[in-house]
């Protein structure tokens, strides 16, 4: 039993993601082809893997909807709407476009997705401010420098066509050290998603396994 809950699938995942690999980086069209069509398979089973995910949230809610009167306005709400958007999203309709550009799938988004997208924003704007007003209190030189940065960049922002020289500093941060950090930020993750890779291939973390 332990060689069919932990070596068969460390093994299957090591084999197709060097085959993967190997496929993406060498130019045999066999190869291709392979590589090609354990990344369907993949994408086939994602569907599954999402298919069970609605299923999973429908049983969660079901129950929410029978123990937790607390809690059941917003089971009901949810389940009505997800029912409401695959009764009308899924089935093509003669004459109406499918899937999410269905009227009704559309007129949804716009009146209930829009509207609590807008309000989390809004909510965040609050966050932000209290954050902001943390981080750039003076407390050492580093938040002092921070401060700094943040005022020149928001004087230059409010400044354009008002005092020029004000734009080229803010063009000058953005353009120079901020792209900097985020050139530094965006190589750490792509160094950290290759050390993730590798220990899934190397078999060192086993998420398939579990």
């Amino acid at each position: 039993m332990a060689v069919l809950k932990r070596t068969l699938p460390t093994s299957i995942a090591i084999a197709v993601g060097i085959f993967v690999l190997v496929s993406i980086f060498t130019p045999y069209t066999l190869l291709d082809a392979f590589g090609l069509y354990f990344i369907d398979v993949a994408i086939i089973i994602a569907a599954f893997a999402f298919f069970l995910g609605v299923l999973n949230l429908l049983r969660v809610h079901a129950r929410k909807l029978r123990e937790s009167p607390a809690d059941r306005i917003f089971s009901f709400v949810l389940l009505v709407v997800m029912i409401l958007v695959l009764v009308f999203g899924l089935p093509p309709v003669e004459g109406e476009p499918s899937g999410p550009s269905q009227p009704l799938v559309q007129w949804l988004f716009e009146n209930v997705q829009v509207p609590i997208q807008a309000s989390l924003s809004a909510l965040l704007v609050f966050l932000l401010i209290t954050a902001a007003y943390r981080l750039l209190s003076l407390r050492n030189v580093e938040s002092a420098v921070m401060l700094l940065v943040a005022l020149l960049v928001l004087l230059g922002q409010a400044a354009v066509g008002l005092f020029p020289p004000l734009v080229a500093v803010r063009d000058w941060i953005i353009a120079v050290p901020a792209l900097a950090g985020i050139r530094g930020i965006l190589l750490g993750v792509a160094l950290g998603a290759i050390l993730t890779g590798l220990r899934l291939l190397l078999g060192i973390e086993r998420p398939y396994s579990e």
